[in-house]
């Protein structure tokens, strides 16, 4: 067994790997004791947070177009009207500026934040219950779609997170749930609508089971029928962020077999039970044990570290607050100080966190954009890959290498290198990066240099 690093590399550790880098003299106020600094952050209050509670609901932000078009719907005769194109341009732009302000506001949090364990929970939990602005009903509600679903629920258990997001108008919308009919009900006769099973494949695939699960077609088909009828109301308090409705004509009748269990008729309820049974399935305590273990160990996690995972959920019946304790008391959790590489998102934040950069600052959000990684905008349900090979290639350390030099124009004259680099990497820096960044020919170089450095792009 190797030897366990020193208490300077650990709090590294504990800063890079459970958090999102370390703010200047983070490393040092950690101190000797990392996994007791990570520990106080696991407290339900972090969930709280005033920036992320001042941010507008989704349905205020939406509610004066839907009052524009009452009163002057689109049809064939009206779609051509310059009035009504320059009305869709107007609530187009207004929502993509509110998205890109959200979106922000989210990086600003995570960099500021005095509990970044708890911001990289959530980070991780969003990646996991994905839901994506590429469908265009979504990009007003992903973000509050974390704060009120993901956020709120980072230290219960993972059912509740799981019944959070999938009631959550933007899961419902970005699986197409809300449209979803029993192909026997009225509804269905009525208006030739049908099954749409989307959102039930992904919670058994991605969010619980995982692809290996033992699902067939059949169970998919089932669930799907136990989840017609739940979508979403529109016409609630503004507090309330939209509501999830339930709409009886819409759900399909007669009792259904999932996973081998007869479930009764019983409306809405049908799907609670099937999700409560879902949340607490062996299955599930591997696949959310593996993915815990990927994204804060390594790409390829050691079994060992992935059994007490699954067991610690298993035991604690999905409380998650015990598999995280879990997840620090881990050796392998310490065991290398860099072996994730981070992701576009991470990089970024980290930046922040570093440097002081305003994550308003419109380059921060344009390296989103080249990156290849905007927030809540994952290609597929799957969310953003948790390994390197997908994240850094020749044309990505490029672009990371371009990115480093725009900030370090920008905060040069703001910042020491030398000793923000102590504070960063220090304990793990290597002599190259060090002779680069303390010999280079000016502070703006000497940022760029520290910024784009290995160490300072994994964790």
């Amino acid at each position: 067994m190797p030897d366990a690093p020193p208490p300077a590399v650990k709090a590294f550790i504990a800063a890079s790997r459970f958090g999102f880098g370390a703010r200047l003299d983070d490393i040092a106020r950690i101190g000797a004791n990392p996994a007791a600094w990570l520990a106080t952050q696991l407290d339900a209050k972090n969930a709280a947070n005033e920036k992320l509670a001042a941010l507008t609901h989704s349905i205020e932000t939406i509610e004066p177009f839907r009052n524009i078009l009452a009163s002057k719907p689109i049809t064939e005769k009206t779609k051509d009207d310059p009035a009504v194109i320059e009305m869709l341009r107007q609530t187009r732009q207004v929502v993509l500026d509110r998205y890109v302000h959200e979106i922000a506001v989210r990086m600003g949090v995570a960099a500021d934040s005095d509990a970044p364990f708890f911001e990289r929970l959530v980070h991780f939990w969003s990646n996991h219950f994905t839901v994506s602005a590429r469908k265009w009903g979504d990009v007003p509600l992903v973000v509050c779609y974390e704060r009120d679903s993901i956020r709120p629920n980072i230290m219960g258990d993972f059912e509740d997170m799981l019944v959070a997001v999938v009631k959550n108008p933007a899961m419902q919308i970005y699986l197409d749930n809300f449209q979803s009919v029993g192909p026997k009900t009225s509804m269905a006769m009525r208006y030739g609508k049908g099954l749409n099973e989307n959102l039930a494949r992904e919670i058994m695939e991605l969010h619980t089971l995982g692809a290996d699960g033992g699902y067939t077609q059949k169970d998919v088909t089932e669930f799907a029928k136990m989840l017609t009828g739940w979508g979403i109301e529109a016409n609630g308090a503004a507090a309330d962020n939209w509501l999830l409705s339930f709409t009886a004509e819409a759900h399909e009748p007669g009792p259904k077999t999932l996973l081998g269990t007869v479930y009764k008729e019983d409306g809405q309820n049908e799907a609670l039970a099937a999700l409560h049974m879902l949340a607490l399935h062996p299955k599930t305590a591997r696949f959310i044990a593996t993915k815990l273990a990927r994204h804060f160990i390594a790409d390829e996690p050691p079994e060992a570290a992935i059994a007490a995972l699954e067991k610690s959920f298993i035991d604690n019946k999905g409380a998650l607050l015990p598999v995280y304790k879990t997840l620090i008391a881990l050796d392998a959790a310490w065991a290398a100080p860099l072996p994730k590489v981070k992701t576009p998102n991470d990089y970024i934040i980290s930046i922040i966190r570093l440097t002081g950069m305003d994550a308003e600052d419109g380059k921060l959000l344009n390296a989103y954009h080249t990156l290849e990684q905007m927030p809540f905008s994952a290609p597929s349900p799957a969310g953003w890959s948790d390994k390197a090979k997908d994240w850094i290639s020749a044309e990505a350390v490029l672009q990371r290498m371009d990115l480093a030099q725009i900030v370090a124009a920008a905060r040069h004259t703001e910042l020491d290198p030398v000793p923000l680099m102590e504070s960063a990497i220090g304990p793990v820096v290597s002599e190259t990066t060090r002779n680069a960044v303390e010999k280079a020919g000016s502070r703006q170089e000497a940022l760029a240099l520290l910024l784009a450095s290995p160490e300072f792009q994994r964790r």
